[in-house]
């Protein structure tokens, strides 16, 4: 946590002013870095409003009460996590008349949306209420991989910080220790969150990719059975939720780099050859957004094995 100030010095430096001037606003949104780093920095901003010993705005981090919310044991600093491939209305529901409870250890709870961009409409919309009509001393902080990704009127109503995505060197190191090469450990954080890499070493990645540019180079020759490397292939290499998710991140970048290619972009990150040199961009693009909704249905909870094999379909078709 001492690395935050140096890391996002921007983004720290204007809520200490906030801070110091009194003049926080009671909803946040805070995109872009990792999903460590958005955590890190919420519980920051939480710390800044219990901690004893606040100078210039910042919290010590040290004293009791700002360690006994990086452990996450105070009950007015209230955080929404889940396994679940989406945040239901109930689920915010049940935090919003928690949050609504007196404060018992200060002035004011705060509610934290770890991955806020997994809420369905019906719980963005049932949020909002409360964003709109606060009740007490309420500060909610919305955590999201893309400002972008949630709705705009929610967007349009709270206070939006976006984190730098400067390498972080830790998380680097942290991947090393997974078997991951240094410089294949930077290109695989700029593809998808350090959390989803830390379910799988870097030797299975590898494969992973591997088994991908084999796939796509089936789709490409239009191969009809293309569907089989899902089930010989890539299902084996894939045991959770978070490996279900790199996929998708890998194969969104996957088009990313093909487009790259062909508009001699930016370098690649995963191929620097167009392994879909048959298909025409506007046939790229069209996967693309097949490969969006294959997403949204994955986080309706449709068996992600048959959504790959349909998407095989669909792409030789």
């Amino acid at each position: 946590m001492e690395s935050l100030v140096e890391e996002q010095p921007k983004v720290v430096h204007e809520f200490q002013k906030a801070i110091s001037a009194n003049m926080l606003s009671h909803a946040y949104l805070i995109d872009s870095a990792s999903s460590k780093i958005r955590h890190q920095m919420a519980i920051w901003l939480a710390q800044s409003q219990f901690c004893d010993n606040l100078k210039d705005g910042a919290p010590d981090q040290t004293c009791q009460k700002c360690q006994t919310i990086a452990l996450g044991d105070n009950p007015d600093v209230l955080e929404v996590k889940t396994d679940k491939q989406s945040i239901g209305v109930d689920d915010i529901k049940f935090f919003k008349k928690e949050a609504s409870m007196t404060a018992t250890q200060g002035k004011r709870r705060i509610l934290i949306i770890d991955e806020a961009e997994k809420m369905t409409n019906a719980a963005s919309n049932n949020l909002l209420k409360t964003i709109e009509e606060p009740e007490g001393n309420l500060m909610m902080i919305l955590l999201a991989d893309s400002a972008k990704q949630m709705l705009p009127t929610i967007q349009s109503r709270v206070q939006i910080f976006h984190l730098s995505n400067k390498s972080n060197d830790d998380e680097i190191d942290s991947l090393v220790k997974l078997c991951f090469k240094a410089e294949q450990a930077q290109r695989a954080l700029s593809v998808t969150d350090i959390k989803y890499l830390e379910s799988i070493d870097g030797e299975k990645y590898q494969s992973l990719v591997v088994a991908i540019t084999n796939w796509l180079k089936e789709v490409n020759n239009q191969k009809i059975n293309c569907f089989i490397d899902v089930q010989t292939d890539i299902m084996p290499l894939i045991e959770n939720k978070d490996q279900q998710h790199l996929l998708f991140d890998m194969l969104n970048q996957f088009f990313s780099d093909i487009l790259s290619i062909r508009y001699n972009f930016e370098k690649s990150t995963l191929t620097s050859v167009d392994i879909l040199n048959k298909k025409s961009i506007k046939r790229v693009v069209g996967m693309s957004d097949d490969l969006f909704t294959a997403e949204q249905m994955w986080k309706s909870n449709v068996s992600f094995q048959a959504i790959l094999e349909d998407l095989s379909l669909k792409f030789v078709d």
